[in-house]
């Protein structure tokens, strides 16, 4: 991590503010807001460009992975899975064909449509054992019982079958080599074989493979996994539908069940995604296409920045606290009703009639300068949250755009491993919720909501953006702040994400310390209980976008430095 630096304009607007920081408060104190017209106090790394292909993802190698596919001929979803097999071999403790997620697909031709590949819960999944008071929700977090039925092997065959152009074989031959050979252990993997030390060394299979002679990794240490190369080879010449039936359905099923699980072989042999139009709203002057349900992240991402646009909650300038303020209230109504719509329910919830003006309308009460957080009881914010998840975009020379969310939930899953497969089994039945919230309670064969929103925009019917992150609780939040900091105060890509960000819960809100210290005493004045966080923290996400110039057609792509990805174009 690097100290932050301020432009000399930055630095001087920043001095010649000093004395309106003392009139700002007296004057918010009487409830009239002043116009904080201060850039953002960070100069970000430049994006990376390219005229002929871009990858961004949360690893090097995956997305030198996907770029090397464009090279040779393919398409962005080619280089999606090219990508989407290096991810599971490079970074296994967040993603991977043990897990779940969505495909966001735009082609050239116009065809916009997102493969849903969420989990589902066993057949045998029973709520009553599931809340058991005495239980305290362990079964849902981790174990055999925590483990849903994997849709990413489905998902990744349907995204094939309907746009990829070369084999499986050769999508996965630079994984399958990466995973046989070896490849040196990045700080992250080896700060979490620490973290996660006392689950890894208490299985066998998770020691051999991710502890070196007992002990955590270290950066430079090489990680072979041979079985899961095995694997790869097998369901790539077999295809990816080879998962749920046979010898690695089998290690799977044998696996869960051993650990206290109730997924059986019906359950590999009923799953199947699904194929839907995505949802759509509008920011501005841009079409905004992402998930629909279950991934509620999509529909609060949609309702939010409506929410923003109608209330004008970014008029004031970036480093405004009322822009923050405003900006959290809209988060506030979100979270609301992404509980209650984001169910698994069979489409009846529209993005139309989810963002009726009328509606909205409504939404915006008490959204304004002088409004208070309210008086709730405040959820203390754990900055060491476990949820992880990748994101990955993908625009080819072609004008093909894919935006793709996906999980294993937790780091290293359910600390399962199926077998001698080398694949990491999800803990996804954590996604579902405790009593009384009703709408995303265990149930056989449910899937539980989600908080992925992965997005592409287009202005004048051509794509303009592929953008998302992982983060869980934190995706629609730092998905309006980034979609914010391009349309409204017109920040570059990589500005936009390296941009310090907050989250908000109830009154109590948490901000990355790269901010106008007026700032908190005016959040704090307001009523809010502010906490801060160090800078460029996981805790935000770890967001990766490509901007396509509308005009030359150039691409600008960034990754996340709180997350270490990297964006590579031809």
């Amino acid at each position: 991590m690097r100290s932050i630096e301020f432009t000399d304009q930055s630095a001087l607007r920043l001095r010649e503010s000093t004395w309106l920081s003392i009139l700002s408060g007296l004057i918010l104190l009487a409830g009239c807001a002043p116009k904080w017209k201060v850039s953002p106090p960070v100069v970000a790394p430049p994006a990376v460009e390219s005229s002929e292909g871009m990858v961004v993802a949360a690893h090097p190698l995956a997305a030198e992975a996907g770029v090397e596919i464009i090279r040779q001929g393919g398409n962005a979803v080619d280089a999606a899975l090219a990508a989407l097999f290096m991810l599971n071999v490079v970074e296994p403790h967040a993603s991977g064909l043990g897990g779940g997620g969505f495909g966001l697909v735009r082609m050239s031709d116009g065809e916009a449509r997102i493969v849903v590949y969420r989990e589902r819960a066993p057949r045998q999944a029973d709520p009553a054992i599931y809340y058991d008071p005495a239980d305290s929700l362990h079964r849902l977090r981790g174990g055999g019982a925590s483990v849903a039925v994997p849709g990413a092997p489905a998902g990744w065959a349907e995204l094939h079958s309907r746009w990829a152009t070369m084999p499986l074989e050769k999508l996965a031959d630079q994984s399958v080599r990466t995973a046989r050979d070896g490849f040196p252990v990045d700080p992250t993997l080896a700060q979490l074989t620490k973290d996660y030390f006392t689950l890894l060394s208490s299985d066998s299979l998770l020691r051999e493979v991710f502890l070196k002679d007992g002990l955590p990794m270290e950066p430079g240490d090489t990680l072979r996994q041979p079985a899961l190369a095995a694997t790869l080879e097998s369901l790539t010449r077999k295809g990816l539908g080879s998962f749920y039936r046979g010898p690695i359905a089998e290690a799977v099923v044998s696996a869960v069940q051993q650990k206290g699980g109730f997924l059986t072989a019906e359950d590999l042999e009923y799953y199947r995604c699904d194929v839907v139009d995505p949802l759509i709203g509008k920011f501005r002057d841009v079409e905004l296409l992402t998930a629909p349900p279950p991934a509620s992240g999509g529909a609060a991402l949609l309702e939010g920045l409506a929410l923003i646009e109608a209330t004008d909650a970014t008029r004031d300038g970036f480093d405004a606290p009322w822009t923050t303020h405003q900006m959290a209230q809209a988060l506030q109504q979100t979270n609301a009703d992404a509980a209650f719509w984001g169910d698994d329910f069979p489409g009846t919830m529209t993005g139309a009639k989810l963002l009726d003006p009328e509606r909205i309308r409504k939404a915006t009460a008490g959204i304004e300068p002088k409004s208070t957080p309210g008086a709730r009881t405040a959820i203390p914010i754990d900055l060491s949250t476990p949820g992880n998840t990748t994101h990955l975009v993908v625009v080819d020379r072609h004008g093909n755009v894919v935006s793709l969310t996906q999980s294993i939930n937790y780091f290293f899953g359910a600390g399962v491993m199926a077998g001698e497969t080398g694949l990491l089994l999800n803990n996804q039945m954590a996604d579902f919720s405790a009593p009384p919230d009703s709408n995303n309670l265990v149930a056989p064969r449910r899937r539980p909501r989600s908080n992925m929103a992965p997005l592409i925009a287009l202005r004048n019917g051509r794509p303009i953006l592929a953008l998302g992150t992982p983060g869980g609780a934190r995706i629609v939040p730092t998905m309006m702040q980034l979609t914010v900091n391009l349309f409204d105060f017109e920040m570059g890509i990589s500005q936009a994400i390296d941009a310090p960000r907050f989250n908000a819960v109830h009154h109590q809100i948490v901000l990355e310390n790269r901010r106008d210290p007026r700032r908190l005493t005016a959040l704090k004045r307001l009523g809010y209980q502010v906490q801060t966080a160090p800078p460029f923290h996981l805790y935000f996400g770890g967001a990766h976008g490509i901007w396509i110039d509308p005009v030359s057609g150039m691409l600008f792509g960034a990754a996340d430095r709180r997350r270490g990805g990297a964006a590579r174009g031809l």
